[in-house]
C-alpha cells in the first residue's frame, strides 16, 4: 500500500512537472500579447480622449467580429494535431496546418469585409457620429492585422501540439519589445497620429507573423524523418474540411460566448449612474482580470495537448490523470492571486486612477473579483481539457446557458433591480464563474474516457465522430496501470 502511494504520488508530480514546462511560456505569451496592447493603448492615450475612445471602441468591434471567432476557428486545431501527434500520425498533423491556414484565412476574410462596414455598425450602435467615423476607419486599417494574426495563430497551435512552447514566448517577447519603436515612429517621427497607430499595430503583428514563420521553417527542417510533421503542401487538406468545421463551430462558439459576456458588462455599466466612476472601476478590475487569466491561461493550453496526446496514444488513464491535475494546479495558481489582491485591495485602485471615489470603488469590487478568479481556474482549464478530447459543443452549450442564461439576466438583477449598480455585476459574474465550474467538473470528471480514446481514434482515422454529451457517462477513477506510472515516473 505504501508503496503504491509513492507511486501515484511521483505519477502526480511527474505530470504537474510537465503541464508546468508547457505552461509557463503559453502564459508568458499571453501576458506579453496582453502588454502590446496596454503599450498601444497608452500611446494613444497620450494623444487625447477622442482618440482613446476611438480606439477602445474599435478594439471592441475587433475582437468582437474578428479577433474571438478568428481564434475559436484556429483552437479547433488543438484537438486534431494534439490527437494526431499523440497517435504517432506526424503527416497528419501538417496536413491539418494547412487545412487550418486555409479555413482560417478564409473565415478572416470575411471578417474583414464585415469590418470594412465598421462605421455603419457603430452608428447603428448609437455612438457618436465623429468618434464613429474614426473608430471606423482605425477598424478597417486593422483588417491585414486581422489576417496576419490568423496564419500565426494556426502556426503557434501547430508547435504547441508537439509541445514547442518556449520560442511562441520569445517571439511574442520580440513583437512587445518592437511595439513602443513602431508606436515612436509612425505616431511621432511621421506624425500620422492614429493612423500611425494602426500602421504600428499591423507592423507589430507582422513582425510576430516573420517571427513564427521563420521558426517553423527551421524546426521543420530539423525534425527527425520519422517524426517529421511537414512533408509539404498537399491535396489532402482540400479534403475532410466539414470535419474541421465541426469542431471549429462550437469552439469558435464556446470563446465568443466568454469573450462577449465581458464586453457586455462593460456597456451595461455605462447605463448605472455616474457611468464614469462604474466604467472606470470596470475598466480597472477586467484589466486586473484579464492579467491574472492570462497568467494562468497557460495551462488551458498544456491540458489541451497533454489531454490530446494522451488520448492520441490511447492511455485514457494519463488522459484522466492530467485532466485532475491541470484542474487542480489551475485553481491554486488562481487562488494565489486572488489572495494577493484581497491584500492589495486598498492599494489596486490607486494604482491606475487618483480619484478617491474610483479607488473606493475598485476596493470594494476585489472581494468578487478574487472569488470570480477561482471559478475561472477551474473553468480555463476545463475548457483546454474539452479542446483536447474534441468537446468543444459541451463548452459551447455550457457557456450559453451559465453566461447568457443565468450570468447576464442574474447580473442585472443585481446591478439594477437590487440597486448594487458596479457591485451587482461584478457579483453576479462572480457566482456564475463559481457555478460554471462546479457544473463543468461535474461534468468532465464523469467522462469515460475509454469512450474518448475511441472517439480520438475515430476522429483521427477517418474524420468521422459525434461531439455530443454522453447520457450516462461512466466515472473513472484514480490511474492504476502500473506500467503507465512506470512510463511517466
Amino acid at each position: 500500500m505504501v508503496g503504491m502511494a509513492k507511486k501515484s504520488q511521483l505519477a502526480w508530480s511527474t505530470v504537474a512537472l510537465r503541464l508546468w514546462e508547457l505552461s509557463w511560456p503559453l502564459s508568458g505569451m499571453e501576458v506579453l500579447t496582453f502588454a502590446k496592447e496596454l503599450i498601444i493603448t497608452a500611446f494613444v492615450g497620450r494623444m487625447g480622449p477622442f482618440e482613446l475612445s476611438s480606439l477602445v471602441l474599435s478594439q471592441t468591434l475587433y475582437n468582437v467580429f474578428g479577433n474571438a471567432p478568428m481564434l475559436g476557428i484556429v483552437v479547433a486545431m488543438e484537438t486534431f494535431c494534439g490527437q494526431a501527434f499523440g497517435a504517432k500520425r506526424y503527416r497528419v498533423v501538417g496536413v491539418v496546418l494547412q487545412r487550418a491556414v486555409l479555413i482560417v484565412t478564409l473565415f478572416n476574410l470575411m471578417c474583414a469585409f464585415l469590418l470594412s462596414k465598421a462605421e455603419y455598425l457603430m452608428m447603428m450602435m448609437g455612438q457618436d457620429l465623429t468618434i464613429a467615423r474614426t473608430a471606423g476607419r482605425f477598424t478597417v486599417m486593422l483588417a491585414p492585422c486581422l489576417v496576419m494574426d490568423g496564419f500565426d495563430q494556426c502556426m503557434r497551435r501547430y508547435l504547441a501540439s508537439q509541445s514547442v512552447v518556449q520560442p511562441l514566448m520569445f517571439v511574442t517577447l520580440i513583437a512587445t519589445m518592437m511595439t513602443p519603436i513602431y508606436l515612436w515612429f509612425f505616431i511621432i517621427q511621421c506624425d500620422w497620429g492614429l493612423d500611425g497607430a494602426a500602421v504600428a499595430w499591423n507592423c507589430v503583428q507582422c513582425t510576430s507573423l516573420m517571427g513564427m514563420f521563420v521558426y517553423v521553417l527551421w524546426f521543420n527542417s530539423q525534425q527527425e524523418p520519422a517524426k517529421r510533421t511537414w512533408h509539404g503542401w498537399s491535396r489532402e487538406c482540400l479534403t475532410d474540411w466539414a470535419t474541421y468545421i465541426q469542431v471549429a463551430i462550437p469552439s469558435m462558439v464556446m470563446i465568443c460566448l466568454d469573450w462577449w459576456t465581458f464586453e457586455v458588462i462593460v456597456i451595461l455599466s455605462g447605463l448605472l449612474p455616474r457611468p464614469e466612476m462604474t466604467m472606470s472601476m470596470m475598466g480597472i478590475t477586467f484589466n486586473v482580470h484579464a492579467l491574472c487569466f492570462f497568467a494562468a491561461h497557460g495551462l488551458s493550453g498544456a491540458a489541451s495537448t497533454r489531454v490530446g496526446n494522451e488520448l492520441g496514444a490511447g492511455r485514457q488513464r494519463l488522459a484522466w490523470l492530467n485532466t485532475q491535475v491541470a484542474v487542480m494546479m489551475g485553481m491554486a495558481s488562481m487562488m494565489i492571486f486572488a489572495g494577493v489582491l484581497m491584500l492589495a485591495r486598498m492599494q489596486l485602485g490607486a494604482m491606475f486612477a487618483t480619484d478617491p471615489d474610483v479607488v473606493e470603488l475598485t476596493s470594494f469590487a476585489v472581494p468578487a473579483l478574487a472569488i470570480s478568479l477561482i471559478g475561472e481556474g477551474a473553468n480555463t482549464v476545463l475548457a483546454g481539457v474539452l479542446r483536447g478530447c474534441g468537446r468543444q459543443k459541451v463548452g459551447a452549450i455550457i457557456n450559453l446557458g451559465m453566461y447568457w442564461g443565468v450570468g447576464l439576466p442574474f447580473s442585472c438583477f443585481l446591478a439594477f433591480k437590487c440597486g448594487l449598480g458596479a457591485m451587482g455585476l461584478w457579483t453576479g459574474l462572480a457566482c456564475t464563474a463559481s457555478l460554471q465550474s462546479v457544473y463543468l467538473s461535474y461534468i468532465v470528471f464523469r467522462f469515460d474516457w475509454s469512450l474518448e480514446v475511441t472517439r480520438a481514434k475515430a476522429l483521427i482515422a477517418s474524420g468521422e465522430a459525434e461531439f455530443e454529451i454522453d447520457e450516462d457517462p461512466v466515472p473513472i477513477g484514480l490511474p492504476n496501470d502500473r506500467s503507465e506510472l512506470d512510463r511517466i515516473g
